[in-house]
């Protein structure tokens, strides 16, 4: 017996690796909802507590929205739908140009006193750290790129933007507007 095990080794192995794939996706199946019940968030930062940042802004959900999801850029390397797919982005300044046509102009009544990222004379992202200025929203949350602004931005494929661009609701501007209120 031993020795059989010694010889296909490898299909043990393989079969391991097979179950914890199979039950990882069974187990994502289980607890994720549909992109209109969710905001997606993707920042392209160098660290980033996903769970603690969720569990703070679903404490300010609206109503229908059943969870919040963070992520690294990096979570999507070989799924870019789902980056595109995304409600919010934080994007480091230098950024900016990779994933600027995904953005939406967006409405600066609705972030009264914050900076924003301006193009062409439209508001694009909100700023949500800014050293010199002293803007640092989600600071225990978020690991920023010293020396370096970073702006939350709306992708205008979102679900959750209302009247911007005729969505069901608002979410992702709740979410957003939660976002810069965490300290």
């Amino acid at each position: 017996m031993l020795k059989s095990i010694l010889r296909n080794w490898y299909r043990y192995v393989l079969w391991a690796l097979l179950s914890v794939v199979f039950w990882s996706w069974i187990a994502m199946l289980a607890t994720d909802t549909t992109p209109k019940n969710k905001v997606v968030l993707f920042a392209d930062l160098p660290a980033l507590d996903d769970e603690g940042l969720e569990l703070a802004l679903e404490e300010t959900m609206p109503e229908g929205i059943r969870f919040v999801k963070t992520h690294a850029f990096e979570y999507a390397m070989f799924n870019q739908q789902a980056v595109l797919e995304g409600d919010l982005y934080l994007v480091s300044e230098r950024f900016i140009d990779e994933f600027f046509e995904s953005f939406v102009p967006i409405d600066k009544s609705l972030f009264p006193g914050a900076t924003f990222y301006e193009r062409d004379g439209e508001a694009y992202g909100v700023c949500v750290y800014d050293e010199a200025a002293g803007v640092c929203a989600a600071k225990d949350y978020v690991t920023y790129l010293e020396g370096e602004r970073c702006y939350l931005f709306f992708n205008s494929a979102s679900k959750h933007l209302g009247a911007w661009n005729d969505s069901p609701d608002d979410a992702a501007i709740a979410v957003a507007q939660a976002f810069l209120g965490l300290q």
